[in-house]
């Protein structure tokens, strides 16, 4: 009787196993780095909207500051000293 040339199943089921971890854990990586870019890119564009934000802070603070002189103003009340 010729002999097998086969693993064990018990070889076979530790190797399928052990594959099986290593493809979960590839597209694990895989998935954060979208998610990373992802992320990357909505940073950028918030960072884009914050120079645009304070632009328009400053801009109106002038505005304020040419209508009123140089006051503090109470950002709950709008009250002004």
């Amino acid at each position: 009787m010729e002999k097998e040339n086969k693993i064990t199943q018990e070889e076979l089921d530790k190797l399928r196993s052990l594959n099986q971890t290593y493809r979960d854990l590839k597209f694990q990586i895989a998935d954060i780095e979208v998610s990373f870019e992802r992320m990357k890119s909505q940073k950028m564009a918030s960072l884009a909207n914050l120079e645009t934000s304070a632009f328009d802070l400053s801009q109106f603070q002038d505005e304020l500051v040419s209508t009123y002189g140089d006051i503090k103003i109470n950002l709950q009340t709008g009250e002004y000293n």
